[in-house]
């Protein structure tokens, strides 16, 4: 089941409740996997755009689409003592076959090997003035703004969120129907 016109439908819900032009659009996508990553990512970006050239017919936002995966098998140590990677250790070095591909380390377990999250940039505009750094740093800094934690976490806080409203979605009997989901809109809290 492709997520197109839901995601088309949340952007144009969104512009048209906040009253804004946007200058430019990022997208952080959560639980795709390599082989539908291509697949995925077409169809979303022409969803986003869409709903991006509803707001402002005259001006192409520039979009950039990243898909994070954090259930990877990937681990990286630090070279000179056998030790985890600090939190925000940043590696590009590691290349995917198709896309663009950089590491996050999120966080330094005292007990165990740390496992980064892989984030794959399926789509940067070329107008989009940002480094796979920039980027990176952008990702880094949004993985210290989720409310429910006081230091940082492993993914960026829209990809937590998600996260968060899915799996609440998904415990809920009749998809929440019955307990007013429109008077949780807009609150971040109760994730």
């Amino acid at each position: 089941m492709g997520l197109g016109e839901s995601i088309q439908e949340t952007v144009s819900n969104a512009l048209r409740i906040l009253n804004v032009n946007p200058m430019s659009c990022f997208v952080w996508r959560d639980g795709v996997g390599n082989a539908s990553v291509k697949n995925v990512a077409s169809e979303e970006i022409t969803a986003v755009r869409s709903a991006l050239g509803t707001s402002n017919s005259n001006l192409t936002v520039p979009l950039s689409y990243v898909v994070v995966q954090k259930r990877i098998a990937t681990k990286f140590l630090n070279q000179d003592s056998n030790e985890n990677l600090p939190p925000g250790a940043f590696i590009d070095t590691i290349q995917g076959p198709e896309f663009s591909t950089f590491y996050i380390n999120g966080a330094s377990p005292n007990y165990s090997t740390s496992k980064p999250a892989r984030y794959i940039i399926a789509h940067k505009d070329p107008t989009l003035a940002m480094t796979t750094k920039s980027l990176a740093e952008l990702s880094w800094s949004l993985c210290h703004d989720y409310s429910n934690w006081a230091g940082p976490i492993k993914l960026p806080s829209p990809v937590q969120y998600a996260h968060k409203l899915a799996e609440l979605h998904g415990s809920m009997p009749n998809s929440a129907d019955d307990i007013g989901c429109e008077t949780l809109a807009g609150k971040p809290h109760f994730l």
